[in-house]
């Protein structure tokens, strides 16, 4: 009597180190060439064409590894993306058992990723006039950046540090429209205030704001 056939092997994906490690290059290349383009040109003036031959890659490439133009400039704002300075910052915040450290350290990352992606947020200021598909995705990042808030105000209210006036969604909102682009856009590129100025004026305005007066 035969013995029965074994049950053919699963075959792992391959993953290659190297063609791991130029992926990641094509990807920075073309974000890279998207900023350049973008800052220069503005988003109707910016093709997947243009980012392509400034990338040194054919436009499928573009298109199979980022996607669309909309992607790629969701990309440039993803988190995910951020520089490695803001990324330790955003690390010490989801850390952090102290709930005024968290304030000063969103005040402090805001001030940084507004200064390091200023031109791309002005895009999804003003090219959602010409561009709609640009105004869900501002809406998103919106909402996201909504909902990362709302962990700092839940905190102050487990800890008792919440102000009694504010409900969580009333306190939720008033961090999100302290920290918005817009605000920093109207006093540090308007205004010309320093950036240092704007950050330490940012994290008082929030301590003030959102937590419980001292004498309470």
């Amino acid at each position: 009597m035969s013995e029965p056939a074994s049950a053919p092997k699963e075959r792992r994906p391959y993953r290659s180190p190297t063609r791991q490690r130029q992926a990641a290059e094509t990807r920075a290349r073309i974000f890279g060439a998207a900023r350049d383009l973008l800052a220069r040109h503005g988003y109707a003036g910016t093709t997947v064409e243009a980012i392509a031959a400034a990338a040194e890659v054919s436009p499928k490439t573009v298109s199979a590894v980022v996607g669309s133009k909309r992607d790629i400039l969701a990309g440039l704002v993803d988190p995910a993306a951020f520089e490695p300075p803001i990324q330790e910052l955003l690390d010490q915040v989801r850390a952090s058992n102290e709930p005024l450290r968290r304030i000063e350290l969103v005040a402090s990352i805001t001030r940084r990723v507004y200064e390091s992606l200023g031109g791309e947020f002005e895009l999804l200021r003003t090219a959602g006039v010409v561009a709609t598909e640009l105004v869900e995705l501002g809406r998103q990042i919106e909402a996201r950046r909504r909902q990362n808030q709302s962990s700092i105000v839940d905190q102050l209210r487990e800890t008792g540090l919440l102000r009694p006036d504010w409900s969580p969604e009333e306190a939720t909102d008033v961090l999100w429209t302290l920290a918005s682009y817009d605000v920093y856009r109207m006093l540090v590129i308007e205004r010309r205030w320093a950036p240092e100025r704007y950050e330490r004026w940012l994290a008082a305005l929030l301590v003030e704001q959102l937590t419980r007066p001292a004498d309470a």
